[in-house]
């Protein structure tokens, strides 16, 4: 057992860590050092992604530390590396790096070893922090974010970040080289970028530090439809999610200019096939460096924080239903009441058009996307102005008597649009142009009436349907009559027998008897409650709605069901026994990670969770002292 472990600092690689404990251990060989830390010699010193963690964990958990999960999440590059990677992935390399001693695989898995963006040849350093380190720390160490990749500048400070003369991947693989003064020479570098150049760098730092400062359950398919959706509403993209990727390349270009992009070896080419920009724009076959992510994402106008929310948006170009009826005659104008919408490509701008269509007759097009609120109170082409609007241009004209320019202003049209109507034979029809208003309700009602005789077997809806227009004008001027006139719904004979609860209470018991002791008899625990329960007997909805008519049912469901509380205990008991079967040794960390317990639990179960590992602990003991008195 180690007498002695310095303390982790703030933003301290694990790799830097180990390298001060060979150094103040005065350990004069490596291997020394590694057989201390390791319990083996043949351990490999890695900077981003070390593995075998758990071996150095047990050895120095004495000396009340972080736990392994956040000495890994917090002081290596693992969050960085596995942010935009499957759960599968993330899980494999976590795994990989509490237990497994192949850090080449690891790099693998992740994409690193076979990325075209290249880690750092030398430990990175910033002048400033290591002089901030040896006043207040009294020795400088390796931060954790002074080696993301594409990351040139401190964060804290905004300095360019140095080369020390300690090689990233060391030749002398089982070696941990601490920092010092020696091998991190303070020459503070002049700016040799400009000013749009280091804005994008200090970016590019603050987004990398975000990746490890959080946990971001991206997925594949999340990742993909978050950028199919900003792509769409940055107008890259059609409404079918087709990419102009001669647009796409040529802006992202101009936007971080060919220094920042050559700096971070992330150049861009339309006409290259396997350029990264044009791929990570497809469907996600295969990972892409978190950097690409960073500057992919910013360029769309979102960052790490806010990327996530998009994962699950669908594109409407034109907001959400319902829209607005744009008919001036209208009594509903510029109200949101339109919700047929119909949407296609506009042939030569391959821009979004959306067909609206009110009941009122009106239909317009617009070409879009919206882009801010007015554009919603627009009309690209009137295609059809409808019965309501053209009553109305009636009334003016021949009723009300008003000249072709008042009609034209008040139903905001232009004066042919106004003469071409007035001049359609069918306008002329005095029976129809030239009724009052007690005329029109009664041709109204009668052509409602005739539609009925001609579809005796239709409801109200399917008539609607046919006629909305009608219908409509109806609903809104004579709403009475058209209830009183309207085929009624009739209701089919009640020819099941009235329901025997007592009878369905003793069927439903039997069920949910059987379903519970079935659940419980799982080995692997199932959260056991009353909806599990209605979906297993395939009678959810009858649970829901009537279990208060199922009183030994319900009974019976309260006394057995589990609250989340009782689930979680029962998850750490069922864990416990499995790590026991197995072999392996009952630490806290293990039985999380298999039950599925949160950090952020309730004080009870995080007391009953150490219970329960004392106990084991407790009973391991006792078996070791009877083993030995025999």
């Amino acid at each position: 057992m180690h007498a002695y472990f310095p303390t982790l600092y703030e933003d301290e690689l694990l790799y830097s860590w180990f390298a001060r404990y060979h150094v103040h251990s005065a350990n004069v060989s490596p291997k020394q050092t590694m057989k201390e830390l390791f319990g083996t010699t043949s351990a490999v010193a890695v900077p981003d992604l070390p593995t075998q963690l758990k071996q150095v964990y047990d050895r120095i958990r004495h000396f009340d530390i972080q736990s392994l999960d956040n000495l890994i999440l917090n002081h290596t590059l693992f969050r960085y590396y596995t942010a935009f990677q499957p759960e599968s992935v993330r899980e494999k390399v976590y795994q990989a790096m509490v237990e497994g001693n192949q850090p080449g695989a690891i790099h693998t898995m992740t994409g690193i070893a076979a990325s075209v963006v290249q880690e750092w040849t030398f430990l990175r350093f910033c002048p400033t922090c290591l002089q901030e380190d040896m006043q207040k720390k009294g020795e400088p160490y390796w931060h954790v974010s002074h080696q993301f990749p594409g990351v040139f500048t401190c964060l804290k400070h905004g300095d360019y970040l140095c080369d020390s003369t300690v090689r990233y991947r060391n030749t002398e693989k089982h070696k941990f080289v601490a920092a010092t003064k020696d091998n991190c020479p303070s020459i503070f570098l002049q700016a040799s970028y400009s000013d749009k150049t280091k804005a994008f760098l200090n970016m590019i730092a603050r987004q990398s530090q975000e990746l490890i400062s959080s946990d971001f359950l991206f997925t594949f398919e999340g990742i993909q439809k978050a950028y199919q959706y900003l792509l769409k509403e940055k107008g890259f993209s059609n409404i079918n999610g087709k990419v102009d990727q001669k647009r796409l390349a040529e802006q992202f270009q101009l936007f971080y200019g060919e220094e920042l992009l050559s700096v971070v070896q992330s150049s861009v080419s339309y006409e290259n096939s396997f350029c990264w920009l044009k791929n990570i724009t497809r469907k996600h076959r295969k990972s892409f460096h978190p950097l690409r992510h960073i500057l992919f994402i910013h360029f769309l106008g979102e960052s790490i924080e806010t990327f996530y929310k998009f994962a699950s948006k669908e594109y409407q170009p034109f907001g959400e239903a319902p829209y607005y009826c744009l008919n001036p005659a209208a009594g509903h104008f510029k109200e949101r009441v339109i919700t047929d919408l119909r949407m296609s490509l506009c042939t030569d701008t391959r821009r979004p058009v959306a067909t609206f269509s009110c009941s009122c007759g009106f239909v317009y097009s617009r070409r879009g996307p919206d882009k801010v609120k007015e554009d919603k109170l627009k009309v690209g082409r009137i295609k059809q102005f409808g019965d309501v609007w053209e009553s109305k241009l009636n009334k003016l004209v021949h009723i009300e008597k008003k000249s072709l320019n008042s009609a034209a202003k008040e139903l905001q049209c232009d004066i042919g649009t106004v003469k071409k109507y007035t001049t359609s034979p069918t306008f002329k029809d005095v029976s129809i142009f030239e009724e009052s208003t007690e005329d029109m309700t009664s041709t109204k009602q009668k052509k409602w009436l005739d539609l009925i005789q001609m579809h005796p077997e239709k409801s109200v809806t399917q008539l609607r349907k046919i006629v909305p227009a009608l219908y409509a004008w109806h609903y809104r001027n004579n709403r009475k009559w058209l209830k009183e006139h309207s085929p009624k719904q009739e209701r089919k004979a009640d020819t099941l027998r009235r329901v025997d609860w007592t009878e369905r209470d003793e069927e439903i018991l039997l069920q949910v008897q059987q379903t519970i002791n079935k659940l419980y008899a799982y080995d692997k625990p199932i959260y056991v409650n009353k909806t599990r329960i209605g979906k297993e007997i395939n009678q959810l909805s009858f649970i829901e709605k009537h279990l208060a008519k199922l009183p030994k049912t319900k009974k019976y469901i309260e006394d057995h069901i589990e609250s989340r509380y009782q689930f979680q205990i029962r998850r750490i008991k069922w864990a416990c026994g499995q790590l026991e079967v197995k072999g392996e040794e009952i630490i806290e960390w293990k039985v999380r990670r298999l039950a599925g317990i949160r950090n952020d639990v309730s004080e009870e179960v995080q007391i009953a969770l150490q219970t329960e590992i004392l106990n084991y602990k407790a009973g391991d003991q006792d078996s070791k002292n009877q083993t030995m008195a025999f």
